[in-house]
């Protein structure tokens, strides 16, 4: 193959992969709608409003849910030697939220750099650790929602699951505590990982100037910090579903509620074709909830559709303020 059947063919990938991601994207949201639909249609008819005034606590949790996130990024930054301050991170990173609706979710990494560009950081170690940063706390979601599976299986899965696996249920810490250690354990790894994929992607001109060695230790805290800002999340979703219910909501289903913010933003992220994981999240929300009790098919939908918008208004409120007030250029640490 000649150089210019090489070209050529990677030519016409870049331009026909755009519609193919757009492509996969509809025909999910069609199957997640025809899903949801299904159900309804399904479900007994229950009369439901919306307390809007639970919507505004909600908002607040969720967007309160991304402090440990921001503090984990600043805390990554000053590692390496970039020290913008503390209003230009947190703005970076709420505006950065907004590059996660395109496919690919690559934008974000992008527009946390280039707005800490003018604030102490250069823009490939803020986008690096930004990357570090969204690993560590989409980690510790998806090891949340593992290791409240059992808690949260309702009843008619159970019935479903092997006999084997009946065991998981009556043991309901032992799940927890593996996945605890196993956390824990893999640190030092994810720590090497880091590192060893930061010194690839910096410049060696920037290599030579700052440190891209991460510790296992603070890969340990930033799991330990990111783990509350999931539960600011569960909160968010709990909010929710008070304000579609008419008797006051049970707490005790606070682990339901972790287990299905933290799992469902998890596997929306990983699915790199939607953006903001919409559909996915939505998907996964409804079949989790679906079966719980006081929760039901219905409720469960319009939580899930209530909750992609509180949080998308949420975001687009936080972005548009903090955008529109500029730091001071040539903030520094602890500003």
């Amino acid at each position: 193959m000649t150089d210019d059947s090489v070209l050529k063919t990677g030519s016409t990938a870049s331009r026909w992969w755009p519609w193919a991601k757009w492509s996969l994207f509809f025909l999910m949201l069609y199957f997640v709608g025809h899903r949801a639909v299904g159900l309804w249609q399904s479900s007994p008819a229950i009369e439901l409003h919306v307390d809007v005034r639970w919507l505004v606590p909600s908002s607040l949790f969720y967007l309160v849910g991304w402090l440990p996130s921001v503090w984990f990024w600043r805390a990554l930054l000053i590692r390496m030697h970039q020290a913008p301050g503390l209003y230009a991170t947190i703005r970076a990173y709420f505006v950065g939220h907004m590059g996660k609706y395109v496919p690919g979710k690559a934008l974000v990494l992008v527009i946390r750099g280039a707005l800490l560009k003018d604030y102490g950081a250069k823009p490939v170690l803020a986008g690096l650790t930004a990357a570090y940063e969204t690993l560590v706390s989409m980690s510790a979601g998806a090891a949340i929602a593992i290791a409240l599976a059992p808690t949260v299986i309702p009843e008619s899965l159970w019935e479903k699951l092997p006999t084997a696996c009946h065991f998981l249920r009556q043991q309901p810490f032992l799940v927890p505590i593996a996945v605890a250690i196993a956390t824990f354990a893999s640190t030092p790894f994810s720590a090497w990982l880091f590192t060893k994929v930061g010194r690839k992607a910096v410049p060696r001109t920037t290599e030579a100037d700052v440190p891209t060695s991460i510790s296992g230790r603070l890969v340990s805290q930033g799991v330990i910090i990111t783990s509350l800002g999931w539960i600011c999340h569960a909160l968010s979703l709990g909010c929710v579903l008070q304000s579609i219910s008419d008797s006051p909501i049970d707490v005790s289903l606070f682990p339901v509620w972790l287990a299905s913010v933290a799992g469902s933003t998890f596997l929306g992220f990983v699915v790199l074709i939607a953006p903001g994981g919409l559909g996915v999240r939505e998907w996964v929300l409804i079949e989790t909830l679906k079966d719980q009790p006081l929760i039901g098919t219905e409720k469960a939908i319009v939580a899930a559709g209530l909750l992609r918008i509180v949080w998308f208004v949420s975001e687009l409120g936080a972005a548009s303020v903090l955008y529109a007030i500029w730091p001071r250029t040539g903030s520094t640490r602890g500003s």
